[in-house]
């Protein structure tokens, strides 16, 4: 195993110590709606919190139930949780309920994971913001899923995770399930407001300071009719990655900032209408760092580039939701609209510099001695010299040549736009022994992507775009130096209808029936203004290609009370997520759609109180049986794209989830699953498209760089185990004041970033420099996480002082790991006085210490 793995022995020592101490795990919060029925308040009424967190109401099935008499796996963490475990952000959500795994992605944002669903494409898990689902920028390669946004959870109601397909209810994209974020509403009668601050430092930061300031105010303007609620935050985050070839240090320190304006209108008891603004605006870089380096010297954190990666992640949310009590039922109408914009910049040196004849990277890229002419794209430069396109060098070989050369250290930049509109209108009614919920919902999503190849400064790493783009139907070299210039217009338009009843037979057994039909239409519109040669394409006017498919979920389950502190469950059902259209450079037309791929999902389960519910234990078992899915490949070793896999898989597992409430002021929590996820056949690259030689050698062209998997290979980044405990107390010291406790633990077993890992670790017997090789360039070490909290509060949180530490031992935890011999784009590092092709990853950030103060009033 690679030197990552050092850590974790220490950290599950801790995880196992806090597992001792708790027989139970967290589900639950404070500080949540009440239930409400039909003919009553609406869904989301506020009243005075639970006296046991097992009293939880969510809204999972879009009306109000008590979590242990919600049929299915879902975990509830309120704002007194997410609190004490300093989670600040959605990200950091992996840290409280099993089978939930967020992996923070290079190029901004995060790929959600629930139950091991791990696949490129649109996303496996729905998230919501209150109503309103929300989705990643698709890109070049149409992986939305890899840039769900990162949502700040401050002033949070509670957190709901959904585990297992939520087809019918929410539709396409919760295949793995749903995350949603519920966050407070404005109160009608009274004021109040918080304030929460923090000052923190990384431990490889060199002592630069992070600092984070969030703040909220309550204003009833018409008592009992009209109120808003505003939120605003500020964080400067204390990097630690440098960047050691441009002299760049905490090149990764982030700057996000933003707020929300929530309104509540009541005019008469039965009608409230919630509006909501947000914005939030995030800078930053790539925090993917040179790990060989790290295996070789001990150095940490180095990202040896010589482009800076700066990150852009700007939204803005528009909603409104009508909750309206009719009587026999109520209507909730929801609308929203978003606008995202994603950008970012990667390192593209190598791809070309490698056919370069002068030397542009000090020797690490080695300069191209052989005839031009051979170079990947002569024969469409010369064809689109010849036609005066390109102006300023010869239309032969040594005319190409100079061309190429003229890329120098080539950095991409992708800004991408998402324009998403949604409208939801339902009615249900949960007074009488049938339960049901019909609805209509529509979206339309648009994407627009540039994609931008351009020289960078040499001192500073700063892209020249736009400087040297062409204008009018020329390209001068010498004077444009832009390396490609292309555009990707894309639309999801997706419509459905859906019900889902219960009946209850009798006081102890209910039986529930669920159906959604679906249609999707994908389009996308793609120009190429200026050609990458090297890359293999070539101009190409606005060409639209597309496709639609409709079909319908279906949902069967059923529920046993034993008693009032015992319910057996069971289900099937399924989920889907839509297809979608490549635009990947060279990639045959044929191969440009691909379909949509879903799973049937079939789950037992118990949720179980004792003791007066001082102990809460539920499981659930599951099969996922996935047709179709998605796969993700790279053309020329280099632009990636999707297909359909030829093989299903199927995932299988059992999942823990307990709290335990043995004294006054002490919870403790444990919760965990374990997960099979496996291939049931071999996968197979379309027709007519060749699998490319493993290792790679460079210069080779139309063929496809794929892991294809074979029967009982393991998904990749599925770990078997995961487990999450914590424990909290508090101790009076009189006048109202109290000393809290609280640790936590987190870990994530090991996992494979590739399938058909015996192929690869052949070909790669040996890593750079004398690193390990084989399986350890495609192995994710298990690691643990540990988090302490120590503070001084007034009133039960009326005001508080703490210390905290996340990631206590410093544990270097690898989220992801490129394999840099393998990869066409990969920079080689210099060392011991030879250039070898270092692994890039990307881990858990070090750890973190700081000093929070708060202040609540009202």
């Amino acid at each position: 195993m690679i030197k990552v793995a050092l850590h974790r022995s220490r950290g599950a020592r801790i995880l196992l110590s806090v597992s001792l101490l708790a027989t139970s795990a967290a589900l639950h919060a404070q500080d949540v709606s009440a239930p409400a029925t039909a003919g009553s308040a609406p869904a989301e009424a506020e009243v005075q919190a639970p006296t046991n967190d097992s009293d939880i109401v969510v809204t999972a099935l879009k009306r109000s139930t008590g979590i242990q008499r919600t049929p299915l796996s879902i975990s509830a963490v309120g704002a007194d949780t997410l609190f004490k475990q300093n989670i600040t952000d959605s990200q950091s959500l992996g840290r409280v309920s099993p089978s939930l795994v967020i992996n923070e992605s290079a190029n901004g944002g995060s790929r959600v994971i629930i139950r091991n669903l791990y696949a490129t494409g649109e996303p496996l898990v729905g998230l919501y913001y209150d109503d309103v689902p929300l989705s990643g920028t698709g890109g070049v390669s149409n992986d939305a899923g890899g840039t769900q946004p990162s949502i700040r959870l401050f002033d949070v109601e509670r957190v709901e995770v959904l585990r297992g397909p939520q087809g019918t209810l929410y539709g396409a994209s919760s295949m793995g399930g749903t995350i949603r974020l519920i966050f407070a509403k404005p109160k009608l009668d009274r004021y109040e407001g918080s304030v929460d601050g923090q000052l923190s430092t990384a431990a490889e930061s060199d002592g630069s300071l992070g600092r984070q300031i969030n703040g909220m105010i309550n204003i009833p303007i018409v008592d009992g009719k009209f109120a808003i609620r505003a939120v605003g935050y500020f964080d400067r985050t204390a990097g630690f990655v440098d960047n050691s070839l441009l002299n760049l240090t905490n090149i990764n320190s982030n700057r996000s900032y933003g707020g929300r304006l929530t309104a509540r209108i009541q005019p008469v008891d039965n009608v409230t209408l919630d509006l909501m603004a947000v914005y939030q605006d995030r800078e930053g870089a790539s925090s993917s760092w040179n790990i060989t380096q790290y295996q070789l010297t001990g150095q940490k954190f180095n990202q040896a580039l010589f482009i800076q990666q700066p990150q852009e992640d700007r939204m803005k949310l528009f909603s409104g939701t009508l909750n309206w009590d009719m009587g026999f039922a109520t209507l909730t109408a929801a609308g929203s609209y978003s606008d995202r914009f994603l950008g970012y910049k990667f390192d593209y040196t190598p791809y070309f510099a490698r056919y370069q004849s002068v030397n542009q990277t000090g020797g690490i890229v080695a300069p191209f001695t052989g005839n031009p002419t051979t170079i990947p794209g002569y024969a469409t430069f010369a064809r689109d010299c010849n036609s005066g396109y390109i102006l300023g060098t010869t239309c032969n070989g040594a005319g190409y040549q100079t061309l190429v050369n003229s890329y120098g250290n080539m950095s991409t930049y992708q800004p991408q736009t998402n324009k998403t509109s949604t409208a939801e209108i339902r009615l249900a009614d949960d007074r009488y022994a049938f339960k049901w919920t019909v609805g209509f919902y529509h979206s339309n999503r648009k994407n627009f992507t540039e994609s931008i190849l351009n020289p960078t400064d040499p001192v500073t790493g700063l892209q020249a775009f736009p400087i040297g783009f062409p204008t009018g139907n020329t390209f001068t070299v010498g004077v444009n130096d832009t390396g490609l210039y292309r555009t990707i217009d894309d639309t999801l338009a997706q419509t459905a209808g859906f019900g889902e009843a219960t009946w209850d037979i009798n006081d102890a057994l209910s039986v529930t029936g669920g159906m959604r039909y679906f249609k999707y239409t994908k389009e996308t519109t793609a120009a190429v203004i200026i050609p990458s040669y090297i890359a293999g394409n070539s101009r190409q006017d606005a060409l639209t290609t597309g496709g639609d498919e409709t079909g319908t979920l279906f949902k069967f389950a059923a529920d046993y009370k034993l008693n009032s502190d015992v319910m057996f469950y069971g289900s099937a059902s399924q989920g889907y997520r839509p297809g979608g259209v490549n635009q990947t450079l060279g990639l045959p037309s044929y191969a440009a759609v691909y379909t949509s791929d879903s799973v049937w999902s079939y789950e037992v389960g118990a949720k179980t109180s004792w003791f007066d519910r001082k102990v809460v234990v539920n499981l659930a078992a599951f099969r996922m049986d996935w047709q179709n899915m998605q796969i993700s490949a790279s053309f020329n070793n280099a632009f990636g794209f999707i297909t359909n896999s030829s093989s299903p898989a199927r995932i299988q597992g059992i999942e823990l989830d307990t709290s335990f409430y043995p004294v006054d002021r002490l919870t403790m929590r444990l919760s965990g699953s374990y997960i099979d996820a496996k291939l049931r056949g071999d996968q197979a690259l379309p027709d007519g498209i060749t699998q490319c030689p493993i290792p790679f050698v460079p210069g080779t062209t139309g063929c496809a760089t794929v892991a294809a998997g074979r029967a009982g290979d393991p998904i990749p980044f599925s770990p078997k185990w995961t487990v999450q405990a914590s424990a909290d107390y508090a101790t009076p010291v009189g006048n109202d004041m109290q000393i809290i406790y609280h640790a936590d633990a987190s870990y994530r077993g090991e996992s494979l970033t590739t399938y058909n890992l015996p192929l690869y670790a052949n070909a790669y017997p040996n890593g750079p420099g004398g690193t390990p090789g084989g399986a350890a360039l495609y192995t994710l070490p298990g690691f643990t996480t540990v988090g302490l909290r120590f503070g001084l509060e007034k009133d039960e949180g009326r005001w508080g002082v703490y210390l905290f530490a996340n990631n206590l031992f410093n544990t270097v935890g690898l989220t992801a790991l490129t394999n840099g011999q393998a990869s066409a784009t990969a920079l080689g590092w210099r060392y011991n006085g030879s250039v070898v092709r270092a692994n890039y990853g990307v881990t858990t950030a070090p750890r973190i210490i700081g000093i929070q103060a708060m202040a609540r009033f009202q």
